[in-house]
């Protein structure tokens, strides 16, 4: 008889618990564990490193300019993609606890440090992966957490990041060489933008990417960075983090936080840049897309 295998998770500030194709979601307090628990393989789980060397950076300087603090249902990190309208978070910094999207009041600042910005922006969800509920959802829309939103206004000045599709086997390789710039809210309180400059892609579960980037709560859509010639290329935004369970079912070990890969998104981005600017389509700018 097969049995079900479950899975934990904590999204921002709620938790959920799901068989293969279900989740069941409960509100947690803010000091949950920020989870997901992945099916046992009999393999051992990837070795994650407790080192931290995350360091604060300055967030008026490329490539980091490109990111900003993003404020919807919750603080987040944002940052724009291949057009300087288009700014890409985890789709549950948008969701209320009904379930349903939040339509206003949806700020981002950019290059935030200290309490001054490159620029004050509101923003406007364009489309999102899949709705993020707190009660009941499935594996599939948890590994759909992204939202696209589009600003008031242009950014001037400003260098967007590129958008690239790596494979798994393409990126594990790339070992120490991923970045994540995030405010945290476990550095300066999220004051300031810290960064993870030695990141590896270790696996991936349930169509999420396994990373094992230092991420506390703040750090929910912050952008997976790789480099890609002369510039940066996003290839997946952190959403959350992942436990293996033990044979009886119980959350018993870290084994890496979770990204959205940038192939979910891509085409979606790729559209709505040449809608807003039709006369001049941004190159995509990278090979591998």
């Amino acid at each position: 008889m097969m049995q079900a295998t479950q899975i934990f998770m904590a999204v921002g500030s709620w938790a959920l618990l799901a068989t293969a194709t279900l989740v069941i979601a409960t509100t947690g307090p803010p000091s949950a564990v920020d989870s997901q628990s992945v099916p046992r393989t009999g393999k051992e789980a990837p070795q994650v490193t407790n080192v931290d060397l995350r360091r604060i950076v300055d967030a008026r300087l490329p490539p980091y300019a490109a990111v900003g603090k993003f404020k919807g249902t919750m603080g987040c990190t944002a940052a724009i993609v291949l057009h300087p309208r288009i700014i890409v978070t985890a789709a549950h910094c948008v969701t209320q606890r009904d379930g349903s999207i939040k339509q206003s009041n949806l700020s981002f600042r950019l290059g935030y440090q200290a309490e001054t910005a490159l620029g004050d922006f509101q923003a406007t969800v364009w489309t999102i992966g899949s709705i993020q509920s707190f009660r009941r959802q499935s594996v599939h829309d948890a590994s759909q957490d992204w939202a696209i939103l589009v600003l008031d206004r242009a950014a001037v000045g400003v260098h967007p990041f590129l958008l690239s599709f790596y494979s798994v086997a393409s990126l594990k390789p790339l070992e120490q060489q991923i970045r994540m710039p995030s405010y945290s809210n476990d550095i300066g309180d999220a004051e300031v933008l810290s960064v993870d400059p030695a990141c590896t892609i270790r696996d991936l579960v349930w169509d999420a990417l396994i990373h094992d980037c230092k991420a506390r709560y703040g750090s929910s859509g912050a952008p997976l960075l790789v480099r890609d010639g002369p510039w940066y290329a996003m290839v997946g935004i952190h959403t959350g983090s992942m436990f293996a369970s033990d044979e009886d079912g119980h959350v018993a070990k870290f084994i890496g936080n979770r990204a959205i890969a940038a192939s979910m998104f891509a085409d979606a981005v790729v559209a709505l840049s040449r809608r807003l600017d039709a006369d001049a389509v941004p190159d995509v700018g990278s090979a591998a897309y």
